[in-house]
């Protein structure tokens, strides 16, 4: 765990030192908002369906979404239950708030009651961390209840790009929305409110969420969709006649 947790700190850093600007700033908040409750992906879905050229991608889109929410945010961050990293030691006012919230003292250990992330059980790395890292304000931080592994932005991101390439096999598509799923991301960690791991393991499962949403809903697709078309047809057929 502690490999991890350095990890995670040296990239931290490496944002810090190399990656934030100014300039930047606003630009990673506007492409972090636009994840927020997969809202942004959710409305490009239902643009889809009224187009019959995207409108299996549409279904997909959504469908795996769906699947996304399902198994990343009510199942899988649950059973992590890993805290945001404004949570540690490293903000005690996030810390005593957290406390409050649960009306206990809160250790952060998972479902399995063997997974603790809290940095200060490793000797010396709350002080390696508080000593070399300034935490970013480039946007309001969310309540200490919300849990961070894997990273549901960065989940709905992927899940989205790889069912889009997947059903509209557009070239162009795909490398658009697997850019944009790559910098929404990044923005997570540049902003704070997820561990690079957090990313990582964010798009890995996305990937693999749209894959379950692809064989689930492109088959109900291809089944019923046609006789819908069918029975829109037989009803014009009747009124000519």
């Amino acid at each position: 765990m502690e490999a991890i947790l350095n990890f995670d700190l040296a990239i931290f850093e490496f944002f810090k030192e190399v990656v934030r600007a100014d300039w930047l700033n606003p630009i990673m908040k506007i492409i972090t908002t636009l994840g927020d409750d997969g809202i942004f992906f959710i409305i490009i879905g239902l643009v889809m369906l009224f187009f019959k050229k995207t409108r299996k991608a549409g279904l997909v889109c959504l469908g795996s979404l769906l699947v996304m929410t399902l198994l990343n945010n009510e199942m899988l961050k649950p059973i992590m239950e890993r805290p945001r990293p404004y949570n540690l030691t490293i903000l005690p006012e996030a810390a005593a708030k957290a406390a409050a919230e649960y009306g206990r003292d809160y250790d952060w250990i998972g479902f399995f009651g063997k997974i603790d992330w809290t940095i200060d059980r490793f000797p010396g790395f709350a002080d390696k961390w508080n000593a070399g890292y300034e935490w970013p304000a480039i946007v309001d931080y969310m309540s200490s209840k919300s849990l961070s592994f894997p990273s549901g932005h960065t989940s709905s991101a992927f899940t989205f790009a790889m069912a889009l390439t997947m059903v509209l096999k557009n070239k162009w598509a795909g490398i658009g929305s697997f850019i944009f799923a790559f910098l929404m991301g990044v923005s997570r960690i540049y902003v704070g409110v997820h561990y690079p791991t957090d990313v990582i393991a964010g798009a890995f499962v996305g990937i693999l969420y749209a894959v379950i949403g692809y064989f689930i809903f492109a088959k109900l697709y291809d089944v019923v969709y046609p006789k819908i078309e069918a029975a829109i047809e037989k009803k014009k057929a009747a009124k000519k006649a």
